[in-house]
Formats: structure tokens, C-alpha cells, sequence
């Protein structure tokens, strides 16, 4: 994992890891569920679009947790 002075939102964002903070990671967060708002009201309710949100959701619920351990360790 980066430190916090390395990258910037764009990197926090392609990564597959989490961001170096806590607070980065969840403005990475809330950027990824605009996104996929977006991406909603363009696409519509299908059973494809719930699928692919399964997924981004669970992808970053463990991209949190892989970063919880990661940023208790540094307290």
C-alpha cells in the first residue's frame, strides 16, 4: 500500500487496493456509488445492472476491510 503524501485521487480510484487513508478510501467510496447512479439512470434497472452492483459493492467492501487492518496498524 502507498503512503498517504504518494498519489492522488485518480490512482486512490484505478487501484485495485484501498487508498492510504481511511478518508481517501471513502471519498473513493461515495465517487464509485455517483458513478454507478449514473451508470443506472443511463442503463435502467436490469437484471445485469443489479449484478455488476453486486459486484462493485462487494469488491468494495473488501477493498474497506483489506484497508481497516491495514490502517489500524498505523494508529
Amino acid at each position: 500500500m502507498k503512503q498517504p503524501d504518494e498519489g492522488n485521487l485518480y490512482t486512490d480510484l484505478m487501484e485495485l487496493g484501498p487508498a492510504p487513508t481511511m478518508a481517501r478510501e471513502i471519498v473513493v467510496i461515495v465517487i464509485s456509488i455517483a458513478i454507478v447512479a449514473v451508470l443506472f439512470a443511463i442503463v435502467g434497472t436490469s437484471l445485469p445492472a443489479f449484478v455488476a452492483l453486486g459486484v462493485i459493492v462487494a469488491f468494495m467492501g473488501v477493498r474497506f476491510v483489506i484497508g481497516l487492518r491495514h490502517w489500524e496498524k498505523q494508529s
